[in-house]
């Protein structure tokens, strides 16, 4: 649910480039300016974002290579909390086509968070904030993010909200703790929630989105969660793609307030339109790592899910830059 955002933000900024345009069956009858959005200045520099020199020459080698964006989502209840990321991903655009690809990572992949040493790969964001969470990827997983857009509870509820909610189909096994979360949810704010009173396929608010999003308990564990994710992730850009230009205004007034991002409106202007002008209209998912290459473990009395970082690392590689998908099931 959380991870809906980099979608939202290319829908929202693609206004303006229509709005720009000599066509008149793209024209866009109003403007509404940008509201105000949290950014982030990052250090650029190849050595403070973990950027390799191998990243570097495979991406000029490559013809238009797609742009990888860090999403994280962080556990917070507050805006004084630092929070870990409880959603982590890369989302990777076709640069010609506008097709999305979406890679989870497993929050509790054990890796080396630099000045820390081995642990989670969710604890970079609160130790050292999205500078040190993005750099923690590159440098595990050998990627090249420049940026990244990140979005707690409330704002991700928010923006669900602003959008209408989203169709899910939940399960039987799942209501109760997805009412359970709900709950939690609404005890932070103060606002009551709607409790779910029926399994299937339903729109969800904002608040009960967030909650599905959060159940592990039912199923493969956490990997079957970050399904959860992307599968609210979809949903929502599903919905955009339906309600085109028409609800750009909310974007504008309800959602960009709710976002924190290192990226200007020059470079979401570089990419919203051809992800608006996309001909694709599945978008390709995957969770990393594979089954077949990760073990739960106990170290030091703490759980976590180790992996061969080379072999997992070439399995993303394959579903970025590939041309064959990889299967994240068992």
């Amino acid at each position: 649910m959380r991870t809906i955002i980099l979608t939202t933000v290319c829908m929202y900024f693609g206004l303006f480039q229509l709005k720009a345009q000599d066509s008149t069956e793209n024209k866009v009858d109003f403007m509404v300016p940008p509201a105000a959005k949290t950014v982030v200045h990052l250090n650029r520099s190849d050595a403070a974002l973990g950027i390799s020199a191998k990243a570097i020459t495979r991406q000029k080698s490559k013809q238009n290579p797609p742009i990888n964006i860090a999403l994280f989502a962080v556990d917070r209840r507050t805006a004084a909390e630092a929070g870990n990321s409880d959603v982590v991903m890369v989302i990777s655009i076709d640069q010609l086509s506008g097709k999305i690809k979406m890679s989870s990572i497993m929050r509790d992949t054990y890796v080396n968070i630099e000045g820390s040493g081995m642990n989670k790969l969710n604890a970079a964001f609160s130790i050292g904030g999205p500078q040190l969470a993005i750099k923690t990827i590159n440098q595990n997983f050998d990627l090249d993010i420049r940026d990244y857009i990140n979005v707690d509870f409330y704002g991700a509820a928010k923006i669900v909200d602003a959008l209408g909610g989203v169709q899910i189909p939940v399960k039987t096994e799942e209501l109760s703790y997805l009412n359970n979360y709900l709950t939690e949810l609404s005890i932070y704010d103060k606002i009551p929630a709607v409790a779910l009173q029926q399994p299937g396929l339903q729109k969800l608010d904002g608040k009960q989105a967030v909650a599905y999003t959060r159940i592990r308990a039912v199923g493969h564990g956490d990997a079957q969660r970050t399904e959860r994710q992307r599968l609210v992730l979809i949903a929502i850009f599903n919905q955009l793609k339906i309600k085109g230009k028409e609800i750009f205004p909310v974007f504008a007034t309800e959602v960009l307030p709710n976002l924190e991002t290192s990226m200007n409106n020059f470079t979401l202007f570089s990419f919203a339109g051809s992800i608006l002008n996309s001909k694709n209209k599945t978008i390709e998912q995957a969770r990393f790592p594979l089954d077949k290459q990760s073990i739960g473990k106990r170290i030091d009395n703490i759980w976590y899910l180790t992996t061969d970082l080379k072999a997992t690392t070439a399995s993303l590689h394959t579903f970025i830059y590939g041309l064959n998908a990889v299967k994240t099931k068992r």
